[in-house]
C-alpha cells in the first residue's frame, strides 16, 4: 500500500490538475461573459484557486519523482531540469492567481463580480493555462522520447549516469 501513497505516484495522480483546473478555470471565465456570468465567474474563481493548491501539490512531489525516474533509459537530466524550473515559474503565477481570485470572492462577495475584474481574470487564466500546458509538455519529454523534437529511437536507449552525492543531503540513487 506504500507504493501506492509514493511520492511518484501522488505527482502523476496530481500533476494533470493543475492543466485541466487552469483551462477549466479559463473556460468558465470566458462562458461567463456570454452565459449566467456571476455564477460562473464565482465558480471560475473556486476552480483558480483549486488550480493554485494543485499546482503546490504536484511542485512538492516533484522531488521524489525524480529520485524515482533517475538513471532510466532514455531520461536526461537536462530535461528534468527544464521541467522543474517551468514547473516552479507556472506554480508561481498559478498562486498568483489563486491568492487573486480568493481576494476576487472576498471583495464581492454581496455583489456582482464587475466585467473589468473578468477580463483581467481571464488574461491570468490564459498566461497560467498556456504556462501549466507547457510545463506538462516538458513533463512529458521526460519519459516520452517521441515528444522530444528530433527524436531518435537511439534517444529512448542512453542512460546517464547517476550524479554525484547532493550538497548536505543523502547519496543520489
Amino acid at each position: 500500500m506504500s507504493d501506492f501513497f509514493s511520492g511518484v505516484h501522488v505527482h502523476l495522480l496530481t500533476n494533470h490538475v493543475p492543466i485541466l483546473g487552469a483551462l477549466f478555470g479559463l473556460a468558465l471565465l470566458v462562458g461567463s461573459l456570454r452565459w449566467a456570468p456571476d455564477v460562473l465567474r464565482r465558480t471560475a474563481f473556486v476552480v483558480l484557486v483549486g488550480t493554485g493548491l494543485a499546482a503546490a501539490a504536484a511542485n512538492v512531489t516533484g522531488e521524489p519523482a525524480e529520485d524515482a525516474i533517475r538513471g532510466y533509459p532514455g531520461v536526461r537530466r537536462a530535461m528534468i531540469h527544464d521541467h522543474e524550473e517551468m514547473g516552479d515559474a507556472s506554480l508561481i503565477a498559478a498562486g498568483v492567481l489563486g491568492v487573486l481570485a480568493l481576494g476576487a470572492l472576498v471583495r464581492w462577495r454581496r455583489t456582482p463580480v464587475p466585467g473589468g475584474a473578468t477580463l483581467v481574470a481571464i488574461a491570468g487564466a490564459a498566461v497560467v493555462s498556456g504556462m501549466m500546458v507547457y510545463t506538462g509538455l516538458l513533463g512529458g519529454r521526460i519519459r516520452h522520447s517521441e515528444l522530444r523534437p528530433g527524436a531518435t529511437a537511439a534517444d529512448a536507449m542512453i542512460v546517464e549516469p547517476p550524479r554525484g552525492p547532493r550538497p548536505g543531503g543523502p547519496p543520489a540513487p
